[in-house]
């Protein structure tokens, strides 16, 4: 997860700089705005930008990380989101997350309070009653 997560900030880092210099250049050259509103208004839309990207990565981590603990299929990822089996394609043993990221959320939702159940279960002490 170290690695993950050093490659998700790299990827936001990035963004931001893209982000910045793309809100830079249209707030200076189509918004004929001062050098300092537009570079203010770089730095805002650059942290929305990368923001965004660190969430929609963190989100996609997360599930790719859920599946490869509990050796999930596509047909195990339809059954527990209610999504088809199509939405979750698995090449080379690694997931493609095909449904709009819009909907990330909800099926990282789902996949946590199903893996917390399993966990919850199969942690359980064997009691035997006599």
């Amino acid at each position: 997860m170290k690695k993950s997560l050093i490659s998700i900030i790299l990827m936001s880092a990035m963004s931001f700089v893209a982000g910045f210099i793309a809100f830079t250049l249209l707030l200076a050259r189509f918004g004929h705005y001062p050098a300092i509103v537009s570079v203010g208004g770089g730095i805002l839309g650059g942290a929305a930008v990368a923001y965004t990207q660190y969430y929609h990565m963190r989100m996609r981590a997360n599930i790719k990380a859920i599946v490869r603990e509990f050796n999930l299929t596509s047909d195990d990822l339809a059954a527990i989101t209610g999504e088809r089996s199509t939405n979750f394609p698995i090449y080379r043993g690694d997931l493609a997350l095909v449904i709009p990221k819009r909907r990330w959320g909800s099926v990282e939702k789902k996949l946590q309070a199903w893996a917390a159940q399993q966990s919850s279960t199969s942690q359980r002490p064997n009691i035997k009653k006599r």
